[in-house]
């Protein structure tokens, strides 16, 4: 382990701020949803939903019946929380008064044995593959409503496979298999809501947008879809800095990091910091990254080490150069998480949820 850690700062007033400037964007009949799955994407659930629900937000979606659950002790019972994940394998769900999202017939029917008008919401697949009822599925469902007995179905969803790309024309086809899904259940269930966009649908526009947008990366504040033109609406959420552990000369001729991938063409100083891909940073910023120091741009010279990254400070004058203990930036002021991510051929999503437990987290109310 190294002997100095890196410091993740997140600022829980740009956040709420985002869930209000998101919540501007969606039309004033939808309610703007929270996910905060996988620990509110890295961040901290714990911190993030309660800021969000003073913000104004009251349903909330995870992954898992232990997010749910977790996220339960936390909320205000009015508060709806939603598995997107599915049924339990026991009751659990029902017992902890959260909302499972049934994504087949199996998990419908898995549902009726709880009974007791369990409040549930349906996930149809409209293009993904991945979860929700098949076509196949959906056509029993029409055909014999009556399997959704003694369930409550308050949502009916489905999720954009390519929202953040204007003219795919997924977008049409599943946009038009929704509208079509809504014909069909409205009779069925005439007081559930309906949903399909995520941050990136938010800003396809207002027939995207139903009873309900689900608003996630953009939250943590990734900018939310590249169609945008002109100002982000969101503004950073978090921010990450790690400690230089040395500086040392590679003389010319020498390699840097494993396997000797990188080998210096003259005498260089680098700073050695205290990070790795066990921390979240992606082996793919080898030879290709950039941390900054005060603004100056520091190449990363070899592989991203599980514990270490070498980076060259030869875009920074001598006099400015830094000392062991002082902090590099990773992203923030100087470089996005976008950008980071787009180094490491990754997106945002992943390097947030990625970040390792050992840095020092610091939350602040700005």
């Amino acid at each position: 382990m190294c002997a100095m850690s890196g410091e993740l700062t997140i600022d829980i007033g740009a956040l709420k701020r985002n869930y209000k400037a998101l919540d501007i964007v969606s039309t004033p009949d939808c309610e703007t949803a929270c996910v905060v799955k996988a620990n509110a994407y890295g961040l901290g659930a714990d911190k993030c939903a309660p800021a969000l629900y003073e913000a104004g937000a009251r349903s909330f979606f995870v992954a898992t019946s232990e997010e749910g659950a977790a996220l339960r002790s936390i909320l205000p019972q009015d508060a709806d929380i939603y598995v997107l994940g599915g049924l339990d394998f026991g009751d659990k769900q029902a017992r902890a008064g959260i909302i499972p999202v049934l994504n087949s017939l199996a998990e419908i029917e898995q549902a009726r044995k709880i009974g007791n008008n369990l409040p549930v919401a349906l996930h149809f697949d409209t293009g993904m593959n991945r979860l929700g009822l098949g076509e196949d599925e959906a056509q029993a469902l029409y055909q014999e409503p009556s399997i959704l007995e003694s369930l409550d179905v308050r949502l009916v969803i489905s999720h954009f496979a390519s929202s953040e790309e204007l003219d795919n024309p997924g977008n049409k086809s599943q946009l038009s298999r929704f509208d079509e899904i809504i014909e069909r259940t409205k009779p069925l269930f005439p007081n559930a809501r309906y949903s399909i966009a995520n941050s990136c649908g938010l800003f396809l526009g207002a027939d995207h947008h139903f009873d309900m947008v689900r608003a996630g990366i953009a939250l943590y504040g990734a900018h939310p879809t590249l169609l945008l033109q002109g100002d982000n609406p969101v503004e950073p959420v978090v921010s990450l800095q790690v400690p230089v552990l040395q500086i040392r000369t590679a003389l010319k001729g020498t390699s840097a990091g494993y396997n000797s991938t990188y080998r210096f063409s003259e005498d260089t100083t680098l700073a050695v910091v205290s990070a790795g891909y066990a921390d979240g940073l992606p082996r793919s910023l080898s030879n290709n990254g950039t941390l900054y120091w005060k603004g100056y741009a520091l190449p990363i010279r070899g592989r991203v080490s599980m514990d270490a990254i070498i980076c060259d400070l030869a875009n920074v004058p001598k006099e400015e150069h830094p000392k062991r203990g002082d902090m590099i930036e990773v992203f923030g002021s100087s470089q996005t998480l976008e950008s980071l991510a787009t180094s490491a051929g990754t997106i945002s999503h992943e390097i947030v949820t990625s970040l390792g437990a050992r840095y020092k987290r610091v939350y602040k109310h700005t």
